[in-house]
């Protein structure tokens, strides 16, 4: 009497490419057919390509903020901490005029002393108010109108203490690069926060 033949069962792999089942005629073989084969190639690539992209538009970024000059980092962050400003009141109305926030016009950071004459309070958020876009920029900011909205909203001590800021300072690069890290968190914080209240 024969004994019966044994036949050896080739193990099932599943296609990492189309998750069919098949044998693997090799070993390491991950891809059932030479189409998949190619569809994995394809996108092996685009993946190092799109890595190789971010990387190089990294270096750039390092590059371009090496020859970064001083002005350009303070418009930068004069950028966020005006941005933060408008976000804290936007349910007021503009500083220094009777515009309500209903008002559909476009809204500044302004500043109560100017960065140019008080460079020391250049960034600082009791100097930056929300206001209209006709007193900002045609009425160089409406000072008349602004202190005393000032005074009402801030308090007198806080506008004696930033009047009396005269002096004028010189930041470094290193400065500017934390600042910016800071601040520009606390506003995607401050983003999120006013994205969660109105959805």
């Amino acid at each position: 009497m024969q004994t019966p033949v044994r036949m050896k069962l080739t193990p099932q792999a599943k296609c990492s490419e189309c998750r069919t089942k098949f044998a693997p005629r090799r070993p390491l073989q991950t891809v059932c057919s030479l189409d998949c084969a190619i569809k994995q190639a394809r996108k092996m690539a685009e993946k190092k390509a799109r890595a190789l992209a971010k990387t190089e538009r990294a270096a750039i970024k390092v590059r371009k903020e090496k020859i970064k000059k001083p002005a350009k980092w303070a418009d930068e962050c004069r950028a966020i901490v005006q941005k933060i400003a408008r976000l804290r009141d936007r349910s007021d109305g503009c500083i220094s005029c009777d515009l309500p926030a209903t008002w559909g016009g476009q809204w500044h950071g302004s500043h109560f002393r100017s960065h140019g004459a008080a460079s020391a309070v250049q960034f600082n958020l009791w100097n930056i108010h929300k206001s209209c876009s006709a007193c900002n920029l045609h009425k160089s900011g409406n000072i008349i109108e602004y202190r005393p909205r000032l005074i009402a909203k801030i308090g007198q001590e806080k506008v004696d203490w930033l009047m009396a800021q005269n002096q004028t300072v010189k930041l470094t690069t290193e400065y500017y690069v934390r600042f910016k890290k800071v601040m520009g968190k606390r506003l995607r914080m401050l983003e999120k926060r006013v994205d969660s209240s109105i959805n």
